[in-house]
C-alpha cells in the first residue's frame, strides 16, 4: 500500500488545462461555415467560426495564420438540422508559433467548456491529412 502512495505522489498533478475559447467568443467570432453535417466529428452537425485574427486566413487562403489566431468548430446532434440546439461540445484550433502539432493546440471542450482533451492524436493526423491545398489551408480541413 505505501508503495502505491509514493508512486502516486511521484506522478504529481497536472494543472488542468484552461479552455482557449473565450467564454464570450460568439459576440465577436465570424461563421465561416454554416450548419451541416459532418463525416468527421461523430457525425454532428457542425458550424465554424473564426476570431477576427484567423477571418481573413480563413476565407481567402492568401496568407498564413498568425499567431493566437482561434478556429472552433461548434458540434450539435446530427439531427438539429439548423443548428440551433444544445452545443454537445467544441473542437478549438489555436494556432502556436510551434511547430509541434501541425502549428495548432487542439482542444475538445465538453458542454460545459471543460477540456476533454488537447493535442489529440485523432485531431491531428486527420487535420494533417487534409491540410493541403486545395483541399486544405495550414491545417484546415475545408473550403469555406
Amino acid at each position: 500500500m505505501r508503495a502505491w502512495l509514493v508512486a502516486l505522489a511521484a506522478c504529481g498533478t497536472d494543472p488542468v488545462a484552461e479552455p482557449e475559447l473565450p467564454a464570450d467568443y460568439a459576440a465577436t467570432y465570424t461563421e465561416v461555415r454554416d450548419c451541416r453535417s459532418s463525416a468527421d466529428h461523430d457525425l454532428r452537425k457542425i458550424r465554424i467560426l473564426a476570431d477576427a485574427a484567423a477571418l481573413e486566413p480563413y476565407m481567402t487562403r492568401a496568407m498564413p495564420f498568425s499567431t493566437d489566431a482561434i478556429v472552433v468548430k461548434e458540434e450539435y446532434d446530427f439531427a438539429d438540422t439548423a443548428c440551433t440546439g444544445a452545443l454537445l461540445e467544441w473542437t478549438v484550433m489555436k494556432r502556436t508559433a510551434d511547430v509541434e502539432f501541425l502549428g495548432w493546440k487542439w482542444q475538445r471542450l465538453s458542454a460545459e467548456r471543460e477540456v476533454a482533451t488537447q493535442n489529440e492524436d485523432r485531431c491531428i493526423n486527420c487535420h494533417d491529412f487534409c491540410g493541403k491545398p486545395p483541399d486544405g489551408h495550414d491545417g484546415t480541413c475545408a473550403l469555406p
